[in-house]
């Protein structure tokens, strides 16, 4: 079988103590069978942890969350469980993570998940010297399970090319908001409603752009991204957002025209510190389409992944410009951790997609 990793996938190495956002804060761990049948079996004081920490539902078994994430989390930073009896002991999501591993059936992708700091460095390391996300190739075999229902290998290369094609024209200059992509996107969610032949999107030109206003943000916020529980399982995103909340929210809420306004002037203020803010925003949509374009296989939703990308695109440079506002400059490092918090509630925002765009009427 095919096995395709990203360009930087073998260059991750865990950080370990040093991370400044650690693998299991604000989420649930879920345990795999084969260690859950381990870890009711565990002696000692261990295992007495383990029985006591694990909770299990009909839909999943997991680790009970604490304030601060797994309970096996450390004070010195380190998982206990790894400590005591090394990475194989770990639940399959502790020992994966941030690799994400997508088994087509046909061939297998293997990229890193940007949820991670660590990952996301590598990540804006590789989009601000320019460097190629290109799949690396080998034959192997792989040991996870299939992740798809879909076996129709046309629609599969179909979606292939049309991956390469959005990726090159973003690469030739045109911007990650462009219409273009959308109206092709739409263009191939009807073709396929209709079962007509499938469009190229090197198709499709446009000078239009999808901008992101208040009433957008304001959308996207609070239809599942925003909760105040942030406050406990992500506190710098969670102060991030009350920025937001402070200096827009309420404006827009008095004015609409005055807080966008002050958006356009915030994210002006950003190409100060950040010059290079439209390429950087440009490889991150590539990326995207590098990790998730593929979801298209399941649900054949063109125009909702493609938005998706667009907003959650455009949503990264508002939290990036909150947290610049009052500062000379920002590092990588801070870039990366901005990132990876994002990354890991972003999902939560996918829902309100619909509301963000005429092509779901």
């Amino acid at each position: 079988m095919q096995i395709k990793q990203i360009s930087f996938y073998h260059d991750f190495q865990c950080v370990g103590a040093a991370c400044s956002v650690n693998c299991c804060r604000g989420w649930r761990v879920p345990i795999d069978n084969a260690m859950y049948l381990k870890y009711i079996t565990e002696k000692g004081i261990l295992g007495a942890l383990l029985r006591c920490s694990i909770e299990k539902k009909e839909d999943i078994t997991a680790f009970r969350s604490t304030l601060h994430g797994c309970p096996f989390w450390g004070f010195d930073r380190l998982c206990k469980i790894q400590k005591k009896h090394g990475t194989a002991y770990m639940p399959a999501v502790c020992r994966q993570f941030p690799r994400q591993l997508y088994n087509l059936d046909f061939f297998c992708e293997e990229t890193l998940y940007l949820a991670c700091p660590e990952a996301a460095r590598l990540f804006l390391m590789s989009a601000l010297e320019d460097k190629s996300f290109d799949f690396t190739v080998t034959e192997g075999e792989v040991e996870y399970e299939v992740n798809t229902t879909n076996d129709d290998k046309e629609f599969l290369d179909y979606l292939l090319q049309s991956r390469m094609e959005l990726i090159s024209m973003l690469r030739s200059g045109i911007a990650y908001n462009n219409m273009a992509i959308l109206d092709y996107g739409q263009s191939a969610q009807n073709a396929c409603l209709a079962q007509n032949a499938l469009p190229s999107p090197k198709d499709f030109i446009s000078d239009g752009y999808y901008q992101i206003d208040c009433k957008t943000i304001n959308t996207l916020l609070f239809n599942g991204f925003y909760h105040p529980s942030l406050r406990t399982i992500s506190p710098f995103l969670y102060q991030l957002c009350k920025k937001y909340i402070r200096q827009f929210y309420y404006q827009f809420q008095f004015n609409p025209v005055i807080a966008d306004k002050k958006l356009l002037q915030l994210k002006e203020n950003l190409y100060q510190k950040i010059p290079e803010l439209d390429h950087l925003l440009n490889r991150y949509y590539e990326y995207y389409l590098y990790t998730n374009f593929l979801d298209i296989f399941e649900d054949y939703s063109f125009s909702k992944h493609l938005l998706y990308g667009i907003v959650k695109t455009h949503l990264l440079w508002v939290f990036i410009a909150l947290f610049a506002k009052n500062k000379k400059q920002i590092t990588i490092e801070e870039l990366a951790k901005i990132i990876a918090v994002y990354e890991r509630r972003s999902p939560q925002m996918e829902g309100a997609v619909p509301f963000c765009g005429s092509f779901f009427n």
